[in-house]
């Protein structure tokens, strides 16, 4: 699954998170995370299926600050158990 997410202004040390719909996902399914482009310094993506057919992709802002990541899009693979 692709889509455009745009997490908005995160606070530092908190994260974020925004779902991508895919089809036939199921709680427990492994999750692979195609980012666009690098993290900012101090954060990290991941992503996990919450429900099925969701995918929920988290942002991490490790930083002292808060951070507002661009809008991108971003890919999901989903591999069945």
């Amino acid at each position: 699954g692709t889509a455009t997410l745009d997490f908005g202004n995160t606070a530092a040390q908190v994260s974020a998170d925004l779902t991508i719909t895919v089809t036939g996902a199921a709680v427990g399914d492994t999750v692979a995370l195609a980012t666009p482009a690098a993290p900012n310094a101090n954060t990290c993506l991941t992503a996990f299926v919450s429900a099925a057919d969701t995918v929920t992709v988290r942002f991490n802002n490790y930083s002292a600050g808060a951070i507002d990541p661009a809008s991108a899009s971003y890919t999901v693979f989903v591999f069945k158990q």
